[in-house]
């Protein structure tokens, strides 16, 4: 199953096992992979193909009424989340025209490579700085990335935002998890409550930092790292404001039971990432589907910013409005970006929209 954008055809051992031999039921596996993986397989994709396109709340942010569906595509969950209004906040910019600034370029002068501690291992990360006056504390987000990408993300968005903060006067730290990116971790060691944890220690090392405010440090994260984030944000306290993109806010179920399956079988689900094969271990499935993301945040009364693609075809934009209409937040905004895919890379500009909206939300709520 292949992408827009340039997307790597992402394609399990057993998917290719199956087109030689026939494989049967096998064969079936690779589509369900590729729709219930959701913020893993695809995140490093954008938008795929294959997949109903759902329906956007509105062309902005929005008010809605009544609960819309609150599954991810092709997902079915046993038990749908708890819906009630939802509070909106008008847009926080018109979307980005011809007399838009250009965003800074990724890749920042005052960005410098970080290892965190975080138990029995140490945590990559790229810590980018903004221009201070000596003594002055600046605010700053985390960025989480989605399973089976890296911390500069798919495009370079996070790298793009990491530049875009810098320039407003926002400080960033973006992380790989276990097996992505610079991670001395091994590839079966990713699973939902070590994403946490290593979310975690990265969030006590930004506020421990001499140059930070540690009472204004958001989160922020793409499709799965954006579940990572809402279970962050509502069990650790002091989090200054949260931001999802293409957010897989929801609790847990057997997303995939036939890769699950398979992982039961040989430990791991073997998937192939064009340059090499990842290994998603049993316990990855076991802890998402044990995952309650949703519940986390329900108490949260923070500001919440949700950006989603209208073209989101691997986790439903309505997804994100359920979320809105279940957080205790008074504060919260719906940003659909007209046309873009799940990473917001299928066009430059759907990205380029994403982090000015996200940009100009944080720099309102953080100061």
């Amino acid at each position: 199953m292949t992408g827009r954008a340039g997307c790597r055809t992402v394609r399990s051992a057993k998917e290719q096992w199956a087109d030689e031999t026939g494989g049967g039921p096998m064969k079936r596996v690779a589509g369900t992979i590729a729709a219930a993986l959701c913020a893993v397989v695809l995140v490093a994709c954008g938008s795929a193909g294959g997949a109903p396109t759902p329906t956007a709340p509105s062309t902005t942010a929005s008010s809605a009424s009544s609960a819309p569906s609150p599954t991810p595509a092709s997902f079915v969950p046993a038990e749908p989340p708890a819906t009630g209004p939802v509070s909106s906040s008008p847009p926080v910019v018109a979307p980005s025209s011809d007399s838009d600034p250009p965003l800074p370029p990724a890749f920042s002068d005052n960005e410098s490579m970080v290892w965190i501690p975080a138990g029995d291992h140490r945590v990559p990360g790229t810590l980018a700085m903004p221009d201070a006056q000596p003594g002055q504390k600046v605010p700053a987000v985390l960025l989480l990335h989605g399973d089976l990408s890296s911390r500069d993300e798919n495009g370079d968005m996070f790298a793009r935002s990491a530049a875009a903060f810098a320039a407003s006067g926002i400080a960033s730290l973006r992380i790989d998890f276990a097996g992505s990116g610079d991670s001395e971790e091994p590839d079966l060691a990713l699973d939902f409550p070590g994403m946490v944890l290593d979310a975690t220690a990265s969030l006590d090392y930004l506020r421990a930092d001499a140059d930070i405010d540690p009472d204004r440090v958001a989160i922020l994260g793409l499709s799965r790292g954006a579940g990572i984030g809402a279970t962050v944000t509502g069990t650790v306290p002091g989090v200054a404001a949260f931001v999802s993109w293409s957010g897989a806010v929801y609790d847990g179920y057997d997303e995939d039971p036939a890769g699950h399956e398979i992982a039961r079988e040989n430990g791991y689900l073997p998937v192939d990432l064009g340059d090499r094969i990842f290994k998603l271990g049993l316990n990855w499935f076991d802890t998402i589907e044990q995952s309650h993301p949703l519940d986390d945040i329900s108490g949260y009364t923070g500001p919440v910013l949700a950006v989603v693609g209208s073209d989101d075809q691997v986790v439903d934009p309505d997804v994100s409005t359920v979320f809105l209409q279940t957080v205790a937040s008074a504060d919260t905004t719906l940003q659909v970006v007209q046309g873009a895919d799940h990473g917001f890379t299928a066009e430059q500009s759907y990205g380029d929209e994403a982090i000015r909206v996200t940009t100009d939300w944080l720099v309102s709520r953080l100061g």
